[in-house]
């Protein structure tokens, strides 16, 4: 039930905050100032605020808030994509350093054979 509700609340989301909507509003809450318009200063004022305000600039931010959605989804995903390369080189670094650690540590073992084996020299 959550995976449809989120599915339709996700169709609904999209087709009301797109400028197609945004059109439709602003046509739908101008359309009556064609037939009857505002005679006092005051019925302009709760006109301006109930209709354009309210009506028309509520697609208009849902809009521009799923355009930054998407921008912070990008950079979010850069983001991703920049540490993973990071993290590859890195685990290329550690094996590179690995292989150096064991060839260091069979050239120390050499060393000390090499050393007791003078030792053992120089006491006969």
């Amino acid at each position: 039930m959550k995976k449809i509700s989120d599915w339709i609340g996700n169709r609904l989301s999209d087709g009301l905050s797109s400028m197609v909507m945004f059109y439709a509003v602003t046509f739908l809450v101008l359309l009556p100032l064609l037939f009857q318009r505002p005679d006092s200063f005051i019925t302009w004022i709760q006109y301006l605020s109930t209709a354009v305000l309210q009506a028309a600039a509520l697609p208009l931010l849902g809009y521009t808030t799923k355009r930054s959605g998407d921008i912070q989804a990008k950079i979010l995903q850069e983001t991703h994509d920049s540490v993973m390369n990071e993290l590859e080189i890195i685990k290329t670094q550690q094996v590179d350093d690995k292989k150096i650690m064991e060839s260091q540590q069979k050239i120390i073992l050499e060393l000390k054979d090499i050393i007791k084996e003078i030792h053992t020299n120089t006491k006969d």
